[in-house]
């Protein structure tokens, strides 16, 4: 008896029928169903399908045999994987491989044998489908071409199964990914730990690690382990004794070694210092830079290589690895900013039933209200309790506007000290309407009573200085016209000339002064409203006539387009006429010569608007922002040349926000402006 040779390919043979996972599973239909049509379609009592093993035949299907498995040094079938044509016996007795084999001397006396390769989805023969006859008989070719249709149907139940196995394969892996993702018990460390742990216990191998590599220093980030060797988190080493070399060195996006002893890195530094014979890695990309590796490893060498199913769920792990890392450093550097922020950067949600509370809060609400941020995200009442009893209506108000409108909220309020004292404060936050209809502001509050005090002492120093300069002024200003006026008697007229641009300018100053006074009343609430429901085209009509002389000094024509005329709006038609000047005066500074301003009166909706248009240069984009502040005056050299205190536009605004309107622009640099004014409109005999 010859027991058949080893394939010299014999350690993958073994691999790929470990892969098909049929060994020592029950019997399947789908196979016995085979080897029956084979039994009855070629006549003969006994067909298997028979996979060799390591020393043994086993039989996943058999037809007219009672053992379940023989011994592989005595098997037909280990004589019939060595080659790839049917192996044909027609009379063991004649054959010196077989004569003498106990398969033929006893049961099952086989004298007829023939065995049709199988092979798996990959092409390794990993078995026969074989027909077996207690009596020597002969088998054509038309027999040998039905044997191997027959064992073909064989195979395509091997990849039916490899498909099937497969998809359950990836199923699970994507099953156990799920779970890890899911997982929010703990902090990022715990969760990477289980994370790890459950990754080893899919794959099979004793450790896990994340890596950060960093130059040729190598750091263990997180880690998991069943192994012996005690391993510690923030542990360093050099890169070029770790494993991980061999991943980055191969620029791959993945590498794997199931027997490091039978590969090719034998001589590596991190194979005589470690001795891991399993090893499987990925990179961790964060941001376009390679941040270190996941990798997996064990001493113990695989039999097997990794699956296509392993390895994508590396991958995949690494990718949460890498999100996860990503969003602990967008934390940390979020946590470390909002630190050393001044104030507090905040969440506000106000609910539908008119609760609220923060959210969120940086650590500085302690410092703007004396509570800790996790009373606030419980309740916003803490917070609002400490607002300065006169502005607390204000402060209410504005949080109802600005949710109504969904406008960007601003104030600026005072807020109590632990101290007892008040301090000022100033808020900015834009709202977003969340599905519930509660709304969300997003914004900061910060201590602004420093500036408090230093804009109180600015508007008592301008009221100061403008009252204290009024009166000598005016007596100048006066002096002069009468010099001019030949009160004095005859002048030359080179004295005559320098006189009239002290005048000039001393008429100019004095419109400063003017304006300083108007602006220090508005803000500080002082000025009078004379109101009543008047006519708008009188307003209009009366700041067109008033800016005439302006206008034809510099060669511009004002065109005033009364659309419509029964118009009526509850205003002082002084402070009124003040604020479409001022609208006027700017559109004719900047319009050149030649030019026409044009002023529309319409209806707007229940708003009458008055539009003041020009042909200018524009308002440049960087100064859109403040154009409305005091003193704003757009830094280039064509606007800077221009008269002007820088206070028209914003006295403008306090006038028309006094009276209940608005004041706005929109313009296209290079193309002009256009600025309007809205007025509610009231009925005509109302107050």
């Amino acid at each position: 008896m010859k027991a058949p040779d080893v394939p010299p390919d014999e350690p993958f043979r073994l691999s790929a029928l470990e892969e098909l996972a049929l060994l020592d599973t029950p019997p399947e239909e789908r196979f016995d169903r085979l080897t029956r049509l084979a039994a009855r379609t070629l006549n003969v009592p006994i067909a298997l399908v028979s996979l060799i093993d390591t020393d043994r035949q086993w039989f996943k299907s058999r037809r007219g045999l009672d053992a379940r498995e023989t011994g592989r040094d005595i098997s037909f079938c280990g004589h019939a994987v060595l080659r790839e044509e049917t192996l044909v016996i027609e009379n063991a007795l004649n054959d010196e491989r077989f004569f003498d084999n106990p398969l033929v001397t006893g049961d099952p006396h086989i004298r007829f044998y023939a065995g049709a390769p199988l092979h798996d989805p990959q092409g390794q023969r990993v078995g026969t489908l074989c027909i077996i006859d207690r009596k020597p008989r002969s088998f054509s070719e038309e027999d040998k071409i039905t044997l191997r249709d027959l064992a073909d149907l064989v195979e395509r139940e091997f990849s039916i199964g490899a498909i099937r196995d497969h998809s359950e394969d990836r199923t699970r892996a994507l099953n156990v990914l799920t779970e890890i993702v899911l997982d929010s018990a703990g902090d990022t460390n715990e969760r990477a730990a289980r994370a790890l742990r459950i990754a080893c216990d899919y794959l099979g191998l004793e450790t896990g690690i994340v890596s950060r590599v960093t130059d040729t220093v190598y750091t263990i980030h997180w880690h998991f382990t069943r192994g012996t060797n005690p391993i510690e988190n923030g542990t360093t080493l050099p890169l070029e004794q770790t494993y991980c070399a061999l991943l980055l060195e191969s620029s791959h996006k993945l590498f794997a070694i199931q027997n490091m002893a039978e590969s090719g890195f034998t001589n590596r530094p991190c194979y005589e210092v470690f001795g891991l014979e399993t090893y499987l890695a990925a990179p961790i990309w964060i941001d376009g830079e390679i941040f270190g590796t996941v990798n997996f490893s064990s001493h113990s060498p695989r039999h097997r290589p990794f699956s296509a199913t392993e390895e994508m769920f590396v991958t995949l792990f690494a990718d949460w690895v890498a999100d996860t890392l990503y969003r602990v450093q967008r934390t940390e550097t979020l946590n470390k900013l909002v630190t050393q922020a001044p104030g507090m950067l905040y969440q506000y949600r106000l609910w539908p039933d008119g609760h609220s509370s923060f959210p969120y809060t940086s650590p500085g609400i302690k410092e703007i209200y004396g509570i800790d941020a996790e009373e606030a995200a419980i309740d916003a009442n803490k917070a609002i309790a400490r607002v300065h009893p006169d502005d607390l209506p204000g402060v209410l108000k504005s949080i109802e506007e600005s949710a109504q409108t969904l406008s960007q909220w601003q104030l600026r309020y005072r807020v109590r000290l632990d101290t007892g004292g008040w301090s000022w404060v100033e808020g900015l936050a834009q709202p977003e309407a969340l599905p519930d209809d509660s709304i969300l502001w997003h914004g900061y509050i910060t201590n602004v009573d420093e500036r408090q005090r230093i804009d109180e002492m600015k508007n008592q120093f301008i009221s100061t200085v403008s009252h204290e300069l009024r009166t000598p002024l005016t007596s100048i200003s006066g002096s002069l016209g009468l010099i001019l006026g030949g009160a004095t008697g005859p002048i030359n007229e080179k004295t005559a000339q320098m006189l009239a641009i002290a005048q000039r300018n001393s008429k100019q100053l004095r419109h400063l002064i003017d304006d300083l006074l108007d602006i220090e009343k508005l803000v500080s609430g002082n000025v009078t409203f004379d109101a009543s429901v008047q006519r708008l085209d009188k307003a209009a009509e009366a700041a067109v006539e008033e800016i005439q002389p302006m206008a034809r000094k510099r060669g511009v024509e004002v065109q005033l387009n009364v659309l419509e005329r029964d118009l009526y709006a509850n205003y002082d038609i002084v402070r009124l006429t003040q604020a479409i000047t001022n609208l006027l005066s700017n559109a004719i500074k900047f319009s050149p010569a030649g030019a026409a301003v044009r002023v529309d009166l319409s209806k707007s909706g229940d708003e009458a608007k008055l539009e003041v248009r020009d042909q200018g240069p524009g308002v440049p984009e960087s100064f859109r922002d403040r154009i409305f502040q005091k003193f704003a005056q757009a830094n280039s050299t064509s606007s800077r040349t221009k008269e002007g205190t820088g206070l028209g536009l914003a006295i403008t605004r306090e006038l028309m926000q006094a009276m209940g309107g608005e004041v706005d622009f929109e313009s296209e640099e290079g193309s002009g402006a256009c600025f309007w004014i809205t007025l509610p409109l009231a009925e005509p005999g109302t107050q």
